[in-house]
């Protein structure tokens, strides 16, 4: 590779190998939403934990519905939540709604639709009846002790209910990374300040932010680091006291590029710097005493792009995540386009899925800090080097975001 850069895939390959998984807490059932388990979760009782009625209905013996239509005398009601000792004999009836326990004695459930009472304790059973009917057995969903959530799940609004519904109030979960997200630049002021000549928005610090809480991350932001030495070290230090550190800016060549070294003064040990990619050359990552950090290129699409190829997959591997390495499926391109790039090119783009497959509309950005074209990007499509016509009806590749 020129210039000393490596490959994407193995920049990757790199990060991955060197973040590790975060370790464990004990998280309360309202608070688990999004998190990833660190324990198998096995359940306390049989689900359903008795026969129970599927329908709002009569409780009854098949046998004494054979010769149907037949009138059976109605000996109680059963509403949801309720329980009765008492069983029914031959020729009885129990008025049940969905939930309530099937009393002993009954082995099916006869929808209301297929009823109707002629007395006040009676009712006629209208249709033959199959025995099990509309009954939910005990245990038929799942076992005691059997495992309803294995280890590393993602819990979402099932795996939530599932917890609840084995008991579980709290449960073990891996720990969420916490993120201190740094711009660095002097050109930089941020939004809602006086914008004069020569200065410019940081869009970065929020959006790096914004994408790290998205995942789920605990994230600080520490503002703006102005290209001096000495402001951007006490930064630095605030920042390798969390999990992740992103610094986005001064990781280029330039004379005010200091990030680097000033990592490097504070013993973070560098793993790779540059990476063949456009937009995203210049990427630093790096390993401090307990941080893993990355220096992102300055221009908002590098960061874009550099967060979900390299920094989104660490920060789902450190919570646990097993899905964590972005998945490169091949598309249709809808449109035709044109490259012309030295090293692997990353295009936000829009694509859908139609009759066919996946179809993808590569964006024309007008250079890395055209961040407009990746609001309405929904996937990264990757171009191999070389000088060539992508055609409509071409396969590519791209990684869903």
């Amino acid at each position: 590779m020129p210039d000393g850069m490596i490959p994407w895939n193995e920049a990757l390959e790199l990060v991955l190998s060197h973040t590790p998984v975060l370790g464990t807490e004990e998280t309360g059932l309202f608070s688990l939403y999004g998190r990833v388990l660190s324990e198998d979760v096995r359940s306390d009782m049989d689900i359903p934990p008795f026969r129970k009625a599927a329908m709002d209905g009569y409780a009854v013996s098949a046998q004494d519905c054979v010769s149907a239509p037949v009138t059976l005398l109605v000996r109680m009601t059963l509403p949801a939540g309720s329980y009765s000792g008492r069983g029914l004999a031959r020729g009885e009836a129990a008025k049940i709604m969905t939930g309530a326990p099937v009393p002993d004695g009954a082995d099916s459930v006869v929808m209301v639709e297929h009823t109707r009472a002629v007395e006040e304790d009676r009712v006629l059973i209208q249709k033959r009846v199959t025995a099990g009917q509309h009954v939910c057995q005990k245990g038929e969903d799942v076992t005691r002790g059997e495992v309803v959530l294995k280890k590393q799940a993602v819990i979402g609004g099932a795996e939530v209910a599932i917890l609840a519904s084995v008991g579980r109030a709290k449960a073990k979960v891996f720990r969420r990374p916490t993120v201190s997200v740094l711009s660095t630049g002097s050109e930089i002021v941020e939004p809602g300040e006086p914008l004069s000549e020569g200065k410019i928005r940081n869009s970065n610090g929020a959006m790096l932010t914004g994408m790290a809480e998205a995942l789920g991350c605990e994230t600080r932001y520490l503002g703006i680091a102005e290209d001096s030495g000495k402001t951007l070290s006490k930064k630095v230090k605030e920042g390798l006291a969390s999990d992740v550190f992103l610094l986005s800016g001064g990781v280029s060549m330039g004379e005010y590029d200091l990030v680097p070294e000033v990592l490097e003064a504070a013993h973070v040990k560098k793993v790779f710097h540059r990476v063949f990619i456009k937009p995203g050359k210049p990427l630093l990552f790096a390993k401090g005493e307990r941080t893993i950090v990355f220096g992102v290129p300055g221009n908002p699409v590098s960061n874009f792009t550099t967060f979900h190829l390299f920094v989104k997959p660490a920060l789902l591997k450190l919570m646990g995540r097993e899905d964590h390495s972005p998945k490169i499926i091949d598309a249709t391109s809808e449109i035709d386009f044109e490259n012309n790039n030295k090293r692997v090119y990353v295009v936000p783009s829009f694509c859908t899925l139609k009759e066919g497959g996946v179809f993808v509309r590569p964006f024309t950005l007008n250079g890395s800090a055209d961040i407009t074209g990746c609001a309405r990007a929904n996937c990264l499509c990757i171009f191999e080097p070389g000088r060539y016509r992508v055609k409509n009806g071409d396969r590519v590749k791209l990684i869903l975001l």
